[in-house]
């Protein structure tokens, strides 16, 4: 067993110990710790000593658009999300579009991290076409998750969904599990519904047409907006933060949120956290055997 702190504080230091690579270590481990080993340390399969660093920002730039694809994908985002920080504390409201972005995991640390500035944070990321629009036959867009968190401690509101009814990793597990898909999630290559993974051919949007003009809406911000659309080098990010502070007219927000929270959980709601986890959670011996082989290569490769 490993305790997440131990786990985030090995893979910081590899990582280059700074406070980037402290949110990036950090967004890995939690994404084991909920069980979604392909969001997690997996991705340090694609982790190389010369990647490259993500420029700093130069100057009074409130929206930066970045190239990526040279960067190790979850330290790209994360410092490209505490960046982002200081212009929101700047600007009042910043923004900032990424391209050739692989794969990174989920978005909820990285949103969370803003909020915990005292910012809003939204994200989204758009990918390859996997993803029909509601009354569509073929696929158009990706999965195109979105998410958005604000406020801090136990007010604070995480949510981090998938636009499509499911994941392309879902899919994958069972091409190789060879279990059926629910009914109504997935299309064949005639358009026509099917349940069997290895005959899928596009997504459905969750929730109809109200979940395929949300993946839109991130396909035009990540994809048109920041360029990210059609690359093949990777897929297209886009981060805001927002500054309540900032605002003209003083809104106690903080206050307002309290009270949507009590009124969403009174009306029988459910209060989205974005999984966050305790701090004395711990990860299994199974866990920390690869994680010991990733720091293991890491160090070798840096050593170098």
């Amino acid at each position: 067993m490993i305790a997440i702190p131990d786990a985030v504080g090995r893979l910081s230091a590899a990582l280059g110990g700074s406070p980037a690579a402290k949110l990036a270590a950090s967004a890995l481990v939690e994404a084991d710790a909920l069980g979604q080993p392909r969001f997690g340390i997996s991705m340090l399969d694609e982790w190389s000593a010369d990647a490259a660093p993500v420029p700093a920002r130069e100057g009074s730039q409130a929206i930066r658009w970045l190239d990526c694809s040279s960067c190790f994908a979850p330290l790209a985002v994360a410092s490209a999300t505490l960046d982002l920080t200081e212009a929101a504390r700047q600007f009042g409201i910043a923004a900032v579009f990424l391209r050739g972005v692989r794969g990174f995991g989920r978005l909820a640390p990285f949103v969370r991290q803003l909020a915990d500035a005292g910012l809003l944070g939204i994200a989204g990321a758009e990918g390859p076409p996997f993803v029909a629009p509601h009354g569509g036959s073929r696929p158009v867009i990706g999965t195109n998750p979105f998410a958005l968190a604000m406020g801090q401690g136990s007010d604070r509101v995480v949510i981090d969904v998938a636009t499509s009814t499911a994941t392309m990793a879902d899919i994958r597990n069972a091409r190789v599990s060879g279990a059926p898909l629910p009914e109504g999630i997935a299309l064949n290559n005639e358009g026509r519904p099917t349940s069997i993974a290895s005959e899928v051919a596009a997504l459905l949007p969750r929730g109809g047409q109200i979940g395929s003009l949300l993946g839109l809406v991130v396909e035009l911000m990540a994809g048109v907006a920041g360029g990210g659309r059609g690359d093949p080098k990777g897929r297209g990010v886009f981060i805001l933060a927002f500054d309540p502070a900032c605002a003209e007219e003083r809104i106690d927000w903080q206050a307002k949120l309290v009270g949507l929270k009590s009124d969403w959980i009174d009306g029988g709601g459910h209060w989205p956290r974005g999984g966050s986890l305790s701090p004395e959670a711990e990860l299994d011996g199974d866990f920390a055997q690869r994680l010991d082989a990733y720091l293991a290569r890491m160090t070798g490769q840096a050593g170098r």
